[in-house]
């Protein structure tokens, strides 16, 4: 698709009169205008009103920064390129332009311009051999009146400029949500993002190990952070995203409630109790910052108790 340059919370989106296909206005990004794309209304599903849990993914299309409203994001892949799949195209050819179709049925946009110059929708409807109607889904119970006033604050807030402290080194870290609270880990420890497929329990765990999963064919430890950090009701979320990280030496998984955004952050971080920690934690956090709570992978990956023994299995 290009280059993922933020992954950010939905804001209120300024509307424009005029704009392409699709166009759902623009955003202040940091003293930036960005473009914002509606995917739905791309691919010919039923547009909708933002929601608080919508994303906007920033990146690249050709030489122009652009945004992309999406529902949500759902993982990470490995892979820096996507290769065309001849999938459901006749011959190898693309569905529509900078558009190829896996034989999963995933629709990979291999060429952002090129798509967003052409938004055939009823040429990928047509390869996938149904058209696919998105249910409305509910709203949800807060009053549209407040979503708007949270979403118009996030907007004012992303609009400022960036910080660029003189001599301030920034590091990229990979945001997710767990038990209500915002966590945060270095981006160099994530390895992909995946769907929850099931955990298989392994008999005489410790509680923060809930079993083993497996993913593209390796079989890897899962840890449960709630149990690990001693995190207080802990059962009222439902995990289903595991974050995949690694180093040289370990990997393994760990579980979380949803992925928030993909940030930069000081690399030196100043010295902050985390909310409602406990002892249990302390050793695998860096600090806090703006609230978010950020993860010492490096701690996290030095511990041989993430590992299951396999002589268990």
């Amino acid at each position: 698709m290009g280059k993922t340059v933020f992954v950010e919370r939905m804001v209120a989106i300024t509307p424009q009169t005029e704009g392409k296909r699709g166009s759902a206005g623009v955003v202040d990004h940091h003293g930036r205008t960005v473009p914002v794309y509606q995917v739905r209304s791309l691919l010919g599903f039923p547009s909708r009103r933002p929601r608080l849990s919508d994303v906007l993914i920033v990146t690249k299309a050709g030489p122009d920064c652009i945004a992309l409203w999406v529902d949500e994001t759902s993982g990470i892949s490995p892979d820096t390129t996507l290769a065309q799949e001849p999938g459901s195209a006749t011959e190898g050819e693309p569905v529509a332009q900078g558009v190829t179709i896996s034989s999963e049925g995933l629709i990979v946009i291999h060429d952002l311009a090129g798509f967003l110059t052409n938004p055939d929708s009823a040429q990928i409807h047509a390869a996938l051999a149904t058209v696919k109607v998105l249910p409305p889904g509910e709203e949800g119970e807060m009053p549209e009146e407040r979503v708007a006033a949270i979403l118009l604050e996030r907007a004012q807030k992303l609009s400022q400029p960036a910080a660029r402290t003189r001599g301030v080194v920034r590091v990229e870290v990979l945001k997710f949500r767990l038990a209500y609270q915002e966590y945060a880990i270095g981006m160099k420890y994530v390895r992909e993002v995946v769907l929850t497929r099931g955990i298989t329990p392994v008999p005489g765990t410790p509680e923060y190990i809930p079993g083993i999963c497996a993913i593209r064919g390796e079989i890897l430890s899962l840890v449960d952070l709630r149990a690990l950090f001693s995190i207080s009701g802990r059962g009222l979320t439902d995990l289903n995203r595991v974050i995949v990280i690694s180093n040289e030496s370990m990997t393994f998984g760990i579980l979380a409630d949803y992925i928030t955004g993909i940030a930069t952050i000081p690399a030196t971080i100043p010295s902050a109790p985390a909310p409602d920690s406990s002892t249990d934690a302390i050793p695998y956090l860096l600090g806090v910052v703006e609230g978010i709570v950020v993860l010492d992978g490096a701690a996290l990956l030095s511990d041989p108790r993430m590992l299951i023994d396999e002589t268990s299995i």
